[in-house]
């Protein structure tokens, strides 16, 4: 199993920053049931910052998805307003399961 992490920025317009991950989340899910996502926000340390994790079967799905994603324009829509509102680029780690 592979997990891949995006960590993002967020700034004072949380709840809205929110709703457009959950969108993100729905529309990740329709396309691509075969993967889990949860989204995630730090309750202590380092705040302003929500995780979106996914989990993907094998080395393969995940680059087999990602090519696809970097490829799709109504995810780009959707994610584009997250980015635009703080202007920092997510940070992104991938972890093989024990």
């Amino acid at each position: 199993m592979i997990i891949h992490q995006r960590e993002i920025s967020y700034s004072k317009n949380y709840s809205e920053f929110f709703e457009t991950l959950v969108k993100i989340k729905e529309y990740m899910g329709e396309k691509y049931p075969e993967i889990s996502i949860d989204l995630m926000y730090n309750l202590a340390g380092q705040r302003g910052r929500a995780t979106i994790q996914t989990r993907y079967a094998s080395l393969a799905d995940y680059e087999r998805i990602d090519a696809e994603v970097d490829n799709d324009e109504e995810y780009s829509k959707l994610f584009e307003p997250i980015i635009t509102a703080t202007g920092d680029l997510p940070v992104d780690q991938f972890y093989r399961i024990i």
